[in-house]
């Protein structure tokens, strides 16, 4: 009898699992690499961190039966910042047993979709203008190497020649540096404007733009509370997208 009662509850427990749920794990690296170190005004409301919005971009993608992932901007370093290793090439620095060393800073993106959709079984495409970077996260990622492709290329390169039959399901906005953020941002809006033109996103597909809420820009003398998406995020939202999650990164979903 309890071998069938213990059954039965695993049965339910599969039935309600959602993709978001092997984030769990990870949940308080991805709050500190996304708010540690942040100093919000007092009069401003403290964002979620990336966990929420990972969560449910993931679910959604899961909901609605993505297939395609691509994300601009690689997962490009074995450790985050202020520890040995941070952007060195040499593969001794990653510890796949030891997530508290990885670089959550930047939110290892490339690395939660996949452990999150792997189920489903996606084609994921990351993408960076720099080999080396590719390098590294081939390497932080090789036991998810079926379901990922790896571009070496600008993003609005891979923008301008891609092709997917049914679109994007999931579109990760992560390229460029948060200081000068003046360069970043116009390199957004030049992405945001080939998307938009190509119409590369799927019904109901997704983009998620990262660091949109963060205050590195600002302690640099920025004057804009969108970060890198300072153009991109108006222009979406002029050329029909809307706001699912406006957290430390924002959510968009096309209407």
């Amino acid at each position: 009898m309890k071998a069938v009662i213990l059954s039965s509850i695993l049965a339910t427990c599969a039935l309600t699992a959602t993709a978001s749920d092997s984030l769990i794990p990870y949940k308080k690296y991805i709050d500190q690499g996304t708010l540690g170190g942040q100093d919000w005004p007092k009069n401003e409301r403290i964002p979620r961190s990336r966990f929420y919005t990972f969560k449910k971009a993931f679910d959604h993608f899961e909901e609605i039966d993505g297939k395609i992932v691509v994300e601009l901007g690689t997962s490009r370093s074995f450790t985050h910042g202020g520890h040995p290793g941070c952007n060195k090439d040499n593969t001794k620095y990653w510890t796949p047993e030891s997530p508290e060393n990885w670089d959550w800073g930047a939110g290892f993106f490339t690395r939660m979709a996949c452990e999150c959709l792997v189920h489903l079984n996606p084609e994921i495409h990351t993408i960076d203008i720099c080999a080396k970077h590719i390098k590294r996260c081939k390497h932080m990622t090789a036991d998810f190497k079926p379901y990922l492709k790896y571009h070496v290329t600008s993003s609005t390169t891979f923008l301008k020649k891609c092709r997917f039959e049914n679109g994007i399901d999931l579109l990760y906005l992560d390229t460029g540096d948060m200081t000068p953020i003046e360069p970043t941002a116009r390199l957004h809006l030049a992405e945001a404007k080939i998307i938009v033109e190509r119409d590369l996103i799927a019904p109901n597909g997704l983009i998620l733009i990262d660091d949109v809420r963060s205050q590195v820009p600002r302690m640099f003398g920025e004057k804009s509370h969108l970060g890198k998406a300072k153009y991109s995020l108006p222009y979406f939202l002029d050329h029909g997208f809307e706001i699912v999650m406006d957290e430390y990164q924002t959510l968009l979903r096309k209407k």
